[in-house]
């Protein structure tokens, strides 16, 4: 399945955040998660993340810790929508 987050941020650019509040290599990585894909304009204030999982994706706030995405104070918001698969 894949699922689509999308954090909106406050007080930190999308660059900076990628930079110092995700782990490259979170845990999920490999077993549950399948891939990872993650962008933003770096002086923006949103963070686009695409994750596709072996099952059914979790709630947002469980997917993004398992992406490796902290869900520190600047994060004001987060959203997610499951997509369909490519045939």
């Amino acid at each position: 399945m894949l699922q689509q987050l999308i954090l909106t941020l406050d007080g930190i650019t999308a660059g900076d955040y990628l930079a110092w509040a995700r782990d490259p290599e979170p845990p999920a990585l490999g077993r549950e998660l399948s891939s990872i894909a993650v962008g933003g304009d770096p002086l923006g204030d949103t963070v686009v993340a695409w994750l596709s999982w072996a099952g059914t994706a979790p709630a947002a706030h469980e997917a993004v810790r398992a992406a490796g995405l902290a869900l520190t104070p600047e994060v004001a918001g987060v959203g997610a929508r499951a997509l369909a698969a490519a045939a």
